[in-house]
């Protein structure tokens, strides 16, 4: 009995800790985009129409994050494969027929909207992966196969190349997920250094082919080239050419020298929130660049602060999967993890100046209905482990809920805590 209590006494602190981290970010989502739409609101033309239309998709978010939630995990297993195959039919379409928004051919336009498949596509990789890797653990080590990691490094591969016109971060993103689960997966630290062997090359490879495909005037213009090589270029240049404040500012370099102005504006604590100087000059302060608004508004305490909630997540989803039962929710809950710390990691290296430019949002907090639809996913299916797959003690429950699943995705979390 007391083996129970502690059991169920865990769980609910998991629940409540990545509740709490989404109700956290909510909060900053719409305390922050207020403050970093000026640009948009002058726009716009109207001071309320950006906020209600960016509270409704957060609360429409939040709706779809509560309905999965909800979910048992057989089905969630069966929403995966529906989502996996819309989230495929659209990068495709991308390919092709995207609508070029922003210098990028990344959309896919509805007529009264637009979607961006590449957001969707992190939580599909996390779908896959998790699916693919349940499905081949070894059974007589009990850790993922050979096969397995085949399967993942194909995968990886296969999604990169079609997010190839889109730039490398997401797939630079995809191999952080990659990994987080081979990890829970019990791979060794051999396999896991062949794998990341196969990731150099691959990267390589599209390299390559980038190079290759650019020698036109076509190619140059569908990969982005030129628009690569001048973020790269800029990024060397802040730390071995002239100090950043004797440059002037062009169209080329605005977004990182307006975010530096921000940063540095905002001091420790910060001018207060809705004071940001910087806002109104900086493109896309409210979605790519937004952290630097926080900053400004928040100060070195408020941007800190921020890192710790992304941190406290990855930490508690950590101690989720290695509870887990079975393995297929475990890479759930450290997959989804993953895809929200990274991806908000590698916002705040572009913002700072610590990585090359690259559109990556804030999860939750940047505007864009496809990125918090997408993270509100992310969360669902990490609320949704926590109710259903983690040891409770009600042997009887766990087992229905095991039997539920395929055969294949019934192996036991080759972490799991003892």
């Amino acid at each position: 009995m007391e083996e129970v209590a502690v059991n169920q006494k865990k769980i609910g602190k998991s629940e409540v800790y990545i509740l709490g981290v989404y109700i956290t970010l909510f909060l900053f989502s719409i305390i922050e985009s207020y403050s970093a739409s000026s640009r948009e609101i002058a726009m716009s033309g109207s001071i309320f129409m950006p906020m209600l239309k960016h509270l409704f998709i957060l609360c429409s978010g939040a709706g779809l994050m509560y309905w999965i939630s909800r979910m048992s995990l057989s089905k969630l297993m069966r929403f995966s494969v529906f989502f996996t195959a819309l989230t495929v039919v659209g990068m495709v379409w991308v390919l092709f027929f995207g609508a070029n928004l922003n210098s990028g051919q990344r959309w896919v336009s509805l007529g009264i909207a637009t979607v961006q498949p590449s957001e969707f596509a992190k939580v599909a990789v996390v779908f896959i992966l998790s699916y693919l890797l349940a499905s081949n653990i070894d059974k007589k080590t009990g850790i993922i196969s050979t096969k397995g990691l085949i399967m993942c490094v194909s995968v990886v591969t296969i999604f990169g190349g079609l997010l190839l016109l889109q730039g490398l971060t997401n797939t630079l993103l995809f191999m952080g997920i990659s990994f987080s689960i081979l990890i829970v997966g019990g791979t060794k630290w051999s396999q896991l250094g062949k794998v990341l062997l196969v990731y150099m090359v691959v990267g390589l490879l599209f390299l390559l082919i980038k190079t290759a495909v650019s020698d036109s005037d076509s190619g140059d213009s569908a990969l982005r080239v030129d628009t690569w090589s001048s973020r790269i270029d800029s990024f060397l240049g802040m730390y071995f050419g002239p100090p950043a404040y004797t440059i002037p500012i062009t169209s080329d370099n605005d977004q990182a020298m307006y975010s530096f102005m921000a940063q540095g504006n905002g001091g420790l604590a910060g001018v207060g929130i809705g004071n940001s100087r910087e806002c109104s000059r900086l493109p896309l302060a409210f979605s790519d660049y937004v952290f630097a608004i926080i900053v400004e508004d928040l100060g070195f305490i408020g941007g800190l602060f921020l890192v710790i909630v992304y941190f406290k997540l990855l930490q508690r989803a950590s101690g989720l999967a290695q509870r887990c039962s079975n393995a297929y929710p475990s890479f759930l809950a450290i997959g989804m993890a993953v895809l929200i710390a990274l991806q908000a990691f590698f916002h705040m290296a572009i913002t700072t100046g610590l990585f090359p430019v690259s559109g990556q949002p804030l999860p939750l907090i940047s505007k864009g209905g496809s990125s918090i639809w997408v993270t509100s996913v992310a969360f669902g299916v990490m609320l949704c482990v926590s109710r259903h797959a983690v040891r409770t003690g009600k042997k009887t429950e766990a087992r229905k809920e095991k039997e539920s699943l395929p055969e294949a995705l019934r192996a036991d979390n080759p972490t799991m805590d003892e």
